[in-house]
């Protein structure tokens, strides 16, 4: 009952502000054939976290929420109001965290790690979108599809009895996929300003570093769009 309230409450939402949109912005119908997207957000995985080695006493490096920065490229619409086609996107997400813990033989010493996550993400697929209003001033879109995700983890650890240091780095590249939806408005003849969420669910093995192998994400993020 609940989830039925909340998801009844954003549908009314959407529509109200649509046509209130729609009643003090006046557009020419949207006749673009191609679109590019900025997005600037950030993604809460369920599962990015690391657990350090020789540790003495319960230590995790929890990277699992993540800025990014990318873009989408949309092409080949058909249709009017309603419109689909096929779309492109990429994402450079970046996470630096330092972590100090005891370790095992130390004493009372520890270890000031430093780590940093670099993940880019490639995705496509087939998208759709439906403006809202007749003078196409609100859209909501969806799209879906495969992704390759590459990421990077390194971490320094430097042990605080004798001053040395160990690195650690492991990369992986792994194949998933990705849904993703949003609402726009147009706030220039050829320019819409929004907002997304996205999911991913990519396989990406960090065991060895003491992370998992599967990793899964929700993002939100905001976007502009550009017609040409």
């Amino acid at each position: 009952m609940r989830r039925n309230s909340i998801v009844f409450t954003t549908v009314l939402f959407i529509l109200t502000a649509s046509s209130t949109w729609a009643q003090f912005h006046k557009y020419d119908v949207w006749e673009e054939n191609f679109t590019v997207s900025g997005l600037l957000g950030a993604v809460q995985y369920q599962n990015l976290k690391f657990t350090p080695p020789d540790s003495a006493e319960p230590a995790e490096v929890d990277l699992s929420l993540i800025p990014q920065v990318g873009g989408a490229w949309t092409t080949l619409p058909r249709g009017e109001r309603f419109q689909y086609g096929l779309e492109a996107t990429f994402l450079l997400g970046f996470r630096f965290d330092d972590v100090n813990y005891a370790y095992l033989g130390g004493g009372g010493a520890y270890i000031s790690l430093s780590t940093s996550m670099w993940m880019f993400d490639l995705a496509g697929g087939p998208y759709m979108n439906l403006f809202l209003t007749k003078t196409d001033t609100v859209r909501i879109f969806a799209g879906a599809g495969p992704t390759m995700t590459f990421a990077m983890y390194q971490s320094d650890r430097t042990y605080s009895d004798s001053s040395t240091t160990e690195s650690d780095d492991e990369s992986a590249f792994g194949l998933g996929l990705y849904a993703r939806a949003g609402i726009e408005f147009r706030v220039v003849e050829k320019g819409m300003l929004g907002m997304s969420v996205r999911g991913s669910w990519a396989n990406l093995d960090f065991t060895e570093v003491g992370g998992s192998s599967n990793v899964d994400g929700i993002g939100l993020y905001a976007s502009f769009t550009a017609g040409f």
